[in-house]
Formats: structure tokens, C-alpha cells, sequence
């Protein structure tokens, strides 16, 4: 099996003497499987998900051992942070979802992580680690052809030492495309939902000229397409007999599809949704001696998106109210939601190290600075639902259009201390190892939110600040009982920032804190041909910040829980030639107190929901099953086959199924997810003085409707319903390299 080297503790350690829960996907993996997006990888980790938020084809809903945050809103923060070659980028669910073009490993490391990685690492963080600059000069173009008209393209090239300058260089630009995968009757194939079409760059620039070390690097995402088909699946009693008056008014039947995955769809179309991302960093190596290096990693980054989205058929009518003191109403377009969304962020980071090494001490030490802001400007329209009115003859059930504008500005500014070391004293034949770390974080946040009383009225500004100090901490003891097996026990702690809501008002919420208590193991026999890797995990998080959406309005609440858990990943390498590898995660979260407001107005004003809550989009258990056969080598190439299986249990997608806010929470829940790949290859095939690669590959075999997302409008809109995944797929990929 395959040595991984990993950087989840700042410095290049072996996966298996590295005494952190962190899951490892080499560029050999990453290649092997074609892994072209970030969503690919959390069927391969366990405990992970990671799943295109509903709505948007830029936003990535990031989960790790149940904690994360599917709201995209840019004043929520995400308490997974993911790194881009040691960068911290801010908004993930909003522009996180950006294509994977050269990467040399992928490290997921589940949390919290507070001490080395700092705020907003509560469930872990994500470290995509790019390839270094190869010493000789290589061109490689890779592309591949799929169900529903996908294709891709991708060309990098190394320029090899310029000379004796010290200097190397590589450049990757990759194109793909696809038409949707359910057929809008409205609209063509490339504005069909699940329609993509991306262009990334890449580019890296490396010198080394012996104790000076220099990398620039510059990426740039355009993506652009149409989010995965939202079906209604459930309307509320009001929200049926409501929609039901619009073909006698000579408009649309709102379709409510229930539990299946449509092939044809009546929506009203969109322009498609844009997102740019761009971003360049440059990193700074000096070694002062053998023992002591300073690092500098110096960035800049920027997004911009554009987001229509639409939930419903072009042409619904209905009676809509325009004079409340009479009730005199009027067929109108009337709409359960849709919204234009606008939404922009840029930043900027500094972080310094200090790393040092001697015969029995390894430390990290730094200084950190971050600054964003951000803003959003995003006018809803939808159908407030107003119920019966009795009158003469009777009175159908009535509406009321809104047009309420979300529009916000906000900034955030971080500063932090940080240092960890490790310790081998000169005990025990020196096989055990004690690691001690703290940060010191406080953050600055500000957001203005303008209050519109209706579409082109003079706003009123709503204006708020406040600071955020935190401590965290981390205490490690591993032990090698042999040179294979290794044990290791530790309380780790980290902080999510607190806050404000901008969609309910600046709402404020309060930092969120989570205490770890973690054993793990990562152990190899046989001759490295059998690899066990395990933790076990108990972790507290008080203040848990959980994000609720119902009828246009958002809000954060505070509660507490507590989350029990393991995973275990087993690689298997029993023949020449055939690699098994199985993984398992499982967490049963458990609030132990979540206040809400009482939808009953005769009880108390606030209610405890903590025994009926739900925890959003986690699963209990996530499972992959994987084998690689590859037959020996032929003189023409070599042949290998591939076939993996990865499951995830049921989800719920809100917290709660309170009258008052998501009355349909039940019937959008997300059964349990399958998908079973294959995949075979011929490699290293000589060709024009280079090798080829093809490979042939299918994707979800079984057609599994596979729901990745879900939104219940609430009880005032009456409507809920689902995203689906990619249906079955076929497609093949070529590679030539010279």
C-alpha cells in the first residue's frame, strides 16, 4: 500500500505516525477516480458529507461528524473550514464549490481544530494540497466524453527547472460541460437543471534556491449552470386547496411529485447562475538552520454570484388580496418562491510560522490576521398564504404577494496566536509522544441590514458590531506499542465565531464552543498489506448554532448537544495486484436543551424542543466499499478495474417540525443515499514517444434517487420539497502524457 504523507499538524508527517482523526486521498486516488469536485470526496471519507447546496451551483453544504451549516447565508459562518494550499476560505457554502484541477492530495481532518486551524473549525477542516512544479518538463491533456452531452478538457504543462535558476512552473486550464439531467419543457438543454459549464486556471510558480523557498500560485473558477431540479414533494392543507384554484383561473397545476425523481419538469426558467472565484496566494519558506524554518503565507481572495432561482410552474394564478379593508382581491401571478440572488465577498490573510525540530521536540508557532466583507442583495417573491375569509357566497382561500428585499453588507476581522508542540521524552524506548497546543483568537464582526417596507421605499438601516474572544486548546498522547501500531487519546477544543443573522433582522447569536474527547488508532500488518485506522469520539458543543429558514425569514438559535461517534477505515492489499479498502462513520447526536419560541400563544414564550428536535442534513452512518483488481502488466499497457459502493442513512433538512416553522419537514426527508460506481482502465500504453490512459466508468449503476438537499417554505407558503442527485451515467476518459 501506498505511503501518504500529510500536513494535518503544519509540518509533512506519515499518515499512519500522525495522531489526528484525518482521512487522506492521494493524487494517485484522485486521478484514479477522476475526481474532478470536492462533493466526490465524502463518499470516500467516512462521517463527511458534502453535497450542493439547493438552490445554487456554487455553494457546497460541508457536514463532518454532523456538524455543519446548509445555510448559505453570508453572515452565517460554516464550522467546516476548507484551506486552498494552507488558505482559509471564507465562504464555503456560498462559493465553495469549485472544481478540483490539480491536486496532490486531499486531508480531511475532523474536529474541532481549533488550535492549528484556528475559528470556524468546530466539525473539522478540508486541506486540498495542490501539486508541486515536476523538475522535468511533462504536458498532459486529459478529457472525457458522458451521458447528457458532458465533456471535458484538461491541459497542464510543466516548464521543468528553468535552467539554473531554481525556478519551475505549471499551468492547468480545464473545461467541462454538460446539459441538464431532467428536462425543463421551458427552457433548452443547456438551461436544464443540472446544467454545468465550467473554466478553471491554475497556475503555480515555485523557486528554490536552497534555506529560501518561494511559491506563487493564482486560481480562477467560472462556473456557470442551473441548480439540480427542485420538486415539490409536500404542500400543507392550505397551500393544496390554494394552488388547486389555478387551472380554473386559467393558469398552471402546481405540480407535487411526492417521493421520485422527475425526468420532465414545468418550471419557469432562468438565465442560468454565474460564479466566479479567483484567488492568489504566495508562501515564503526560509530555513534559519536544520532545526528552525519560518514560513509566510500572504493571499487574496474574491467571489461574485449571481443565483436566480425559481421553485414552481411559469403561469400560476391565484386570488391575491389588494385592499385589506374591504378584502377585495384579483387574479394574479402569484409564485411559492423565487429569488435573484446577488451575493459577493473578498479577503485578505496573513498567517506567519515558526517551525522547529531537534531530536525530541517538534513545534509550530504563528500569528494570524483575516479580513473579509461581504454583502448580498437578494429580492424575494412569494405568496403569503392568508386562509379562508367568509363572506357572501363564501370566499375561496386568499394570497398575498411580497416582494421583500434581503440587502446586507458585512465585515469580519480576525486575529489570532497560536502554538502547538510535540514532546518525546526519554521514556518508554521513546515510543510515546505528548503534544500540547493553544490559540488565542478574538473577532471583529459589523453588518448593516436595509429594511425595505415595500420594493422602492426609503429603508431603514439596522446597524450592529460586537467582539468574540476565545482560548482554545489541545492535549495529545500517542504511543507506539510497535513500529506499526500506534494508540493515541486526546481533548481537543474550538470555536465558531458568533454573530448576526441578517435575514432575521441582524439577529444576534452567540459564539459556539465544542470540547472533543477522542482514542484513536492507526495501525498496519502483514507486511503494510493490512491497514486499520479507527477513533472513537465523544465531543460536547455548547451554544451550537443552529441555522432555521420558514417563509422567506431566517434565524440562528443557540442550543446544546452533545455527539458520540467512530469511524474505521480498513485498506487491504491481500494479493499482488487486488486492493480492498471498507470504511464506516457513525455519530448519534443528542440535544440535551434547545429553546424556540412557543407556537402556542396560551403556554409559555419560550418552549425546550430539545427531545423532538432534528439535527439537519446528518446522517448516522456513512459507509464505502471499494476493490482494485489490476492485472499484471502487458507489454502494450496495463489493465485494472475498479468498482466502489458508498451509502449514507436518513436526514432530515430542518431542525424542527413546529406548526410554525416546518410543518413539512417529515415528508422531505432525505431516505438514505446509494451509489454504486465502476470503473476500468488501461494504463501506460506507449504512444508517440509518451503513454495514453483510457478508461471506461459508470456512475450511480442502480439509478438510485439519491436526494441531496431539501427546503420546507413553512406553514405562511405551504409548500416543501427536494433536490436530486445525478441519475445513472456512462462516460469514458483519455489521458496522453508526454
Amino acid at each position: 500500500m501506498e505511503e501518504i504523507v500529510v500536513t494535518a499538524r503544519r509540518q509533512e508527517e506519515n499518515l499512519q505516525e500522525t495522531p489526528v482523526a484525518v482521512s487522506a486521498l492521494s493524487q494517485a486516488t484522485l486521478e484514479r477516480l477522476n475526481i474532478q469536485d470536492i462533493g466526490r470526496v465524502a463518499q470516500l471519507t467516512p462521517n463527511v458529507t458534502l453535497t450542493e447546496g439547493s438552490g445554487t451551483v456554487a455553494g457546497v453544504s460541508a457536514f463532518i461528524r454532523g456538524i455543519g451549516n446548509q445555510d448559505p447565508l453570508l453572515s452565517l459562518d460554516t464550522p467546516i473550514g476548507i484551506y486552498l494550499d494552507g488558505v482559509y476560505n471564507g465562504r464555503v457554502g456560498a462559493a465553495g464549490n469549485f472544481d478540483l484541477v490539480d491536486l496532490e492530495r486531499v486531508e480531511v481532518l475532523r474536529g474541532p481544530q481549533g488550535t492549528l486551524f484556528g475559528r470556524n473549525t468546530t466539525g473539522g477542516a478540508i486541506s486540498l494540497i495542490t501539486r508541486q512544479p515536476l523538475d522535468e518538463t511533462r504536458i498532459q491533456a486529459k478529457g472525457g466524453y458522458g451521458s447528457y452531452d458532458e465533456w471535458y478538457g484538461r491541459i497542464s504543462m510543466d516548464t521543468g527547472l528553468l535552467g539554473d535558476s531554481g525556478v519551475k512552473a505549471n499551468f492547468v486550464y480545464l473545461h467541462r460541460q454538460r446539459d441538464g439531467v431532467v428536462d425543463n419543457i421551458n427552457a433548452p438543454d443547456r438551461l436544464d437543471p443540472g446544467a454545468l459549464n465550467v473554466d478553471a486556471l491554475y497556475g503555480k510558480l515555485a523557486g528554490d534556491w536552497g534555506d529560501l523557498r518561494a511559491m506563487v500560485t493564482f486560481d480562477y473558477n467560472d462556473r456557470r449552470g442551473v441548480p439540480l431540479a427542485f420538486q415539490i414533494a409536500a404542500v400543507t392543507d392550505m397551500g393544496g386547496e390554494y394552488y388547486a384554484q389555478s387551472p380554473g383561473l386559467g393558469g398552471d397545476a402546481l405540480s407535487v411529485v411526492g417521493d421520485r425523481r422527475l425526468k420532465t419538469i414545468n418550471q419557469e426558467t432562468t438565465p442560468g447562475q454565474v460564479s466566479k472565484v479567483w484567488g492568489t496566494a504566495m508562501t515564503l519558506e526560509y530555513d534559519v538552520s536544520d532545526a528552525v524554518t519560518l514560513k509566510s503565507i500572504t493571499s487574496y481572495r474574491k467571489f461574485r454570484s449571481s443565483q436566480p432561482t425559481r421553485y414552481a410552474e411559469p403561469n400560476l394564478l391565484g386570488p391575491v388580496v389588494t385592499d385589506f379593508t374591504t378584502f377585495a382581491f384579483e387574479t394574479q401571478r402569484v409564485t411559492p418562491f423565487s429569488a435573484p440572488q446577488n451575493v459577493s465577498q473578498h479577503q485578505v490573510s496573513e498567517e506567519f510560522q515558526i517551525l522547529g525540530r531537534t531530536d525530541r521536540l517538534q513545534y509550530v508557532a504563528g500569528l494570524y490576521y483575516f479580513q473579509e466583507k461581504y454583502a448580498e442583495l437578494n429580492p424575494n417573491f412569494f405568496t403569503v398564504l392568508l386562509g379562508d375569509f367568509d363572506g357572501p357566497g363564501g370566499l375561496p382561500p386568499l394570497g398575498l404577494n411580497q416582494n421583500p428585499i434581503l440587502d446586507y453588507n458585512g465585515k469580519a476581522t480576525s486575529y489570532a496566536a497560536f502554538g502547538q508542540a510535540t514532546y518525546t521524552p526519554p521514556i518508554l524506548d521513546e515510543r510515546l509522544d505528548v503534544t500540547l497546543g493553544i490559540r488565542q483568537t478574538k473577532d471583529k464582526k459589523s453588518i448593516d441590514v436595509r429594511n425595505f417596507a415595500f420594493p422602492g421605499a426609503t429603508p431603514t438601516l439596522t446597524s450592529k458590531s460586537d467582539t468574540f474572544n476565545n482560548t482554545s486548546y489541545n492535549a495529545t498522547i500517542d504511543y507506539k506499542w510497535t513500529d506499526d501500531v500506534m494508540t493515541y487519546a486526546r481533548i481537543g477544543t474550538g470555536y465558531r465565531s458568533g454573530g448576526f443573522n441578517a435575514r432575521g433582522g441582524a439577529q444576534t447569536f452567540r459564539p459556539e464552543k465544542a470540547t472533543t474527547y477522542e482514542v484513536g488508532l492507526k495501525s498496519e500488518f502483514f507486511d503494510r498489506r493490512l491497514r486499520v485506522n479507527a477513533a472513537g469520539f465523544y465531543t460536547r458543543y455548547r451554544d451550537l448554532q443552529v441555522a432555521q429558514f420558514s417563509g422567506g425569514m431566517g434565524f440562528a438559535e443557540n442550543a446544546n448537544a452533545n455527539y458520540p461517534g467512530f469511524e474505521i477505515e480498513v485498506t487491504a492489499a491481500p494479493i499482488e495486484g487486488l486492493t480492498l479498502d471498507a470504511s464506516i462513520g457513525y455519530v448519534d447526536p443528542e440535544y440535551t436543551s434547545f429553546p424556540q419560541p412557543n407556537p402556542d400563544p396560551n403556554g409559555p414564550a419560550v418552549i425546550d424542543i430539545a427531545d423532538i428536535a432534528k439535527f439537519p442534513y446528518v446522517p448516522k452512518t456513512t459507509t464505502h466499499w471499494g476493490a482494485e483488481y489490476a492485472l499484471p502488466a502487458f507489454d502494450w499497457g496495463q489493465l485494472s478495474f475498479r468498482v466502489d459502493y458508498a451509502t449514507s442513512s436518513k436526514r432530515w433538512f430542518h431542525a424542527s417540525n413546529l406548526p410554525n416553522l416546518n410543518p413539512l419537514n417529515d415528508f422531505i426527508v432525505d431516505p438514505g443515499q446509494k451509489n454504486l460506481s465502476a470503473r476500468i482502465t488501461l494504463a501506460d500504453v506507449a504512444i508517440g514517444g509518451g503513454t495514453a490512459e483510457i478508461s471506461g466508468w459508470a456512475d450511480n449503476l442502480t439509478n438510485h434517487d439519491n436526494v441531496t438537499a431539501g427546503i420546507d417554505f413553512g406553514p405562511f407558503l405551504g409548500i416543501a420539497g427536494r433536490n436530486y442527485g445525478m441519475p445513472r451515467r456512462f462516460g469514458v476518459d483519455l489521458k496522453f502524457t508526454y
